[in-house]
């Protein structure tokens, strides 16, 4: 058997006679490659000059539009007044538009009255200035391509906060009018390297600034003719050659908002001795890399490439899925131990992957779970409550989903409801539901105004987002006792409302921004009304863009058209049922890419209030008597209970007039009052007679009916037939009040 030697010795024996002709080589290189440095240098140093130069104008340039926020502060803009501006600045043309971006005024007619947005130029100094702060300055950057026609245009605006902005214009000839007394010093006392210099242009080829030493020979310096060569290169990178005054020289430009700056250098400073040396390197390093190349290039592919390949091909085995493949490739030691290293890693792999993927199971198991227990999800909610009928229904489109509803009680009258959409999928998006969901509710329950609760919801999301999620929400609060809905949308589909004719119609009011997104933003509270019989139908986008077979979308249209095909007195849980099941028949088996969620509250009626004044006498008590029948039959109650209100109301009502007013006339009032909330109803019988509290009358023997004292039988009745019986005397008056209950269907 061969003897095996390791890998790291036989390539040492092999590079060391290659590395140390290297070696010696690369001493003798140093010093090549140090003229060489020089050259990269002086190109580095016209590179830094130019943009010292650009910088400068571009100080100078700002100083002076800047300059002019002093002329505009809290000045109004008229005509007259740019007039007197313009005489100052030398500006060609200006406009002034409004906070809702209408151009007011300008010394082009044509723009006046017309919207910003309409002008390119205009629609950009929009974007930047409106809205921001007071005098905030924008100019826009002349450009390389701008230099290269007669007709351009340099823009400056600035910002007046909520009145709009202003914007001036130059032209080429009032901008250098304007500008070439800044820019005249820049060069006066410059100097690249030992006898360079720098110059600035305009866009002719006119001098704007040099070196003092030459100040009075500027039409020694280059004009038009030479910008055109100055223009063939790379601005800020390609180097011209230039002859001026017997000299040759090296040079570079950089467009600085409608000037050239020009750093030009001596090519005899640059170009001493470094043709030679230039041949000579680049055929030293062509000979040496030839030789390196060969000789690393035979023994790389003997030693290392193949068994590499080898390697490779079975890595690529195993990355495209197959775990059973192993790698064997042991020319060498190190292959040997590599090929068992692989092998004994893939092993684990294979064993931590079946491992995993029963944890992972496990976990969603777990989370779905949890989601779903954070969610209410026994229907009916409230069994004991009439007023209002309530259903939902989520659908994930993984284990997990970033969906969520809710809704809950804030008190007696105030039901809370709402349904939201994160924007991810999976555990993440499960996760920043439960915390959204818990922060909101949390705040409804303080029983705040709920645009204070969503500001607030928002806020506490937005300090703890690293995952950068967002919300959509709508956010209802009814009040049961008078069907009032306040609703927030932030950014989530527009509800649907069903009338009491069976119709259903978008809430279409503009949403709000997203939650999460960005801090202290006002969400804007809406109302609506209910009346008996109508409902909210709410959904997130999973619904309206599900797809089929085909890739269509379910939308808006289809969803009402189902909503509308329900039968007009069709409960909470179906119309929720309903669309659930149009959807999946519309899918048809294709898969279901966002999570399906959907809730409905259907509003049964408030709390009924009436109320009738009789005169306390017994000729007068029919109307009474007819009232209360009527009130009792109008909210359900059995005739059995109608029966007993009506023997409750005789007694209470006879007893008023027989000792309320003894020796004068008088009347009372008959208040009826009930709470589809509790199905209770409410009769308070108040009159200003003399004061007595009939739960103060002891309970008669009602087994011995024929030795018992006369009176008190009556009051017997009153307590038997009320469920509740309360009295108060307050303000001289008597209140009795007895509660029943009615009973469920």
């Amino acid at each position: 058997m061969k003897k095996q030697r390791k890998l790291q010795v036989v390539y040492r024996r092999k590079l060391f006679a290659v590395s140390a002709v290297i070696l010696a080589v690369s001493i003798v290189l140093t010093a090549i490659i140090v003229p060489l440095m020089i050259s990269v240098t002086t190109s580095s140093m016209l590179l830094s000059q130019i943009n010292e130069i650009s910088k400068e104008i571009g100080n100078e340039l700002d100083d002076h539009f800047s300059f002019q926020f002093s002329y505009i502060e809290d000045i109004e803009i008229t005509p007259e007044y740019m007039e007197d501006l313009r005489n100052i600045f030398n500006f060609t043309r200006w406009s002034y538009v409004d906070g809702k971006g209408v151009v007011v005024c300008s010394d082009v007619k044509s723009r006046i009255n017309t919207k910003a947005s309409d002008d390119p130029v205009l629609q950009e100094f929009q974007t930047k200035l409106l809205g921001t702060y007071y005098l905030n300055y924008y100019a826009k950057k002349l450009t390389a391509e701008d230099l290269r026609s007669d007709n351009w245009m340099k823009y400056v605006g600035y910002s007046l906060g909520e009145k709009g902005f202003l914007v001036t214009e130059y032209d080429s000839k009032a901008y250098y009018s304007e500008m070439d007394y800044f820019c005249e010093p820049i060069c006066n006392v410059r100097t690249v390297g030992a006898h360079g210099f720098d110059i600035i242009l305009q866009q002719s080829g006119e001098i704007v600034s040099a070196p003092d030493s030459d100040s009075e020979n500027k039409t020694d310096f280059p004009k038009r003719a030479d910008i055109n060569t100055l223009l063939s290169v790379e601005e800020g990178k390609g180097i011209f050659a230039l002859r001026f005054k017997d000299t040759d020289y090296f040079g570079m430009y950089a467009q600085a908002d409608g000037y050239y700056t020009v750093s030009l250098i001596p090519q005899s400073e640059v170009t001493r001795s470094i043709t030679v040396l230039l041949i000579l390197f680049a055929v030293l390093i062509s000979s040496l890399l030839i030789i390196i190349f060969l000789r690393v290039n035979t023994i790389t592919n003997k030693l290392i490439v193949k068994n590499i390949e080898k390697v490779n091909s079975r890595l690529s085995e195993i990355t495209g899925g197959d775990l059973d493949v192993e790698v064997d490739v042991r020319d060498n030691v190190e292959f040997t131990r590599l090929s068992d290293g692989i092998n004994t890693t893939v092993a684990s792999l294979k064993r931590s992957i079946a491992a995993e993927a029963e944890r992972f199971e496990k976990e969603l198991e777990l989370a779905h779970s949890i989601q779903t227990s954070a969610l209410p999800n026994v229907f009916p909610p409230y069994p004991e409550r009439h007023d209002i009928d309530i259903f939902a229904l989520m659908t994930p489109a993984k284990q997990v989903g970033g969906d969520f509803y809710d809704f809950f009680f804030v008190d007696n009258n105030r039901f809370v409801f709402l349904v939201a959409d994160v924007s991810d999928k999976g555990i993440p998006a499960a996760m920043f539901m439960m915390k959204a969901k818990t922060i909101i509710k949390s705040l409804a329950e303080t029983n705040r105004d709920i645009g204070e609760v969503i500001f607030s919801a928002n806020n506490a999301l937005c300090g703890e987002n690293s995952a950068d999620m967002f919300v959509t929400l709508w956010f209802g609060a009814l009040d049961t006792d008078t069907g009032s809905v306040s609703f927030v949308n932030a950014g989530h589909c527009k509800p649907l409302v069903r009338h009491a004719d069976g119709s259903f119609e978008y809430i279409c009011e503009p949403p709000d921004f997203v939650l999460a997104g960005y801090e202290d933003i006002r969400y804007k509270q809406r109302k609506l009304t209910l009346g008996k019989g109508d409902a909210l139908f709410l959904y997130t986008d999973g619904v309206t863009e599900a797809v089929n077979d085909d890739d269509e979308i379910y939308g808006e249209d289809r969803l009402r058209s189902v909503l509308n095909a329900l039968p007009a007195d069709a409960d909470a849980k179906e119309l929720c049922d309903g669309v659930f099941s149009d959807v999946k028949a519309y899918s048809d088996g294709a898969v279901q890419s966002d999570d399906i969620t959907m809730l409905s509250v259907l509003f049964n009626g408030c709390r009924v209030y009436e109320e009738i004044t009789a005169e306390a006498r017994l000729d007068r008590l029919e109307p009474v008597y007819v009232f209360l029948e009527h009130m009792l039959e109008e909210t359900g109650f059995d005739s059995t209970a109608v029966a007993k209100i009506g023997i409750i109301a005789d007694e209470i009502c006879a007893n008023i007039v027989r000792y309320a007013y003894p020796g004068k006339t008088g009347s009372f009032t008959v208040a009826f009052s009930f709470d589809p909330a509790s199905d209770e109803a409410e009769i308070t019988f108040t009159d200003s007679g003399i004061p007595f509290n009939p739960l103060n009358v002891p309970v008669p023997d009602v087994e011995n009916v024929e030795d018992r004292e006369e009176g008190g039988f009556g009051i017997f009745l009153v307590k038997k037939f009320s469920d509740r019986l309360f009295y108060v005397y307050s303000e001289e008056k008597n209140h009795l009040t007895i509660i029943k209950k009615r009973q469920s269907k």
